[in-house]
């Protein structure tokens, strides 16, 4: 019966926890181009990628880069803050007796 209980409530704190997020989800993503993304982007705008690129036989090592950048400030906080809590808050359930 305890697990029944514990099984609810795991499914009710995912579930209303993910519902939160996707709602914060539009929010973080306009916060992440006005005052992450547009202020680390100029960097790869230079004449110093185009040049690399002519170096390297045209591979574009900038635009790697740009995508790099783009995905660890953006899918990588968003997804730990969707994520850890609800490992934390699950052990803590679950190991209770």
């Amino acid at each position: 019966m305890k697990k029944i209980f514990k099984f609810i409530k795991t499914f009710l704190f995912v579930l209303t926890w993910l519902i939160f997020c996707s709602y914060l989800e539009k929010y973080w993503r306009i916060f992440h181009w006005e005052y992450i993304f547009l202020r680390i982007r100029f960097v790869f705008d230079h004449i110093f990628w185009f040049t690399l690129k002519n170096l390297v036989f045209n591979f574009d090592i900038g635009f790697y880069l740009e995508e790099l950048v783009s995905y660890a400030s953006y899918e990588l906080p968003k997804e730990v803050f969707k994520f850890i809590p609800i490992i934390f808050v699950l052990k803590k359930i679950w190991r209770k007796k």
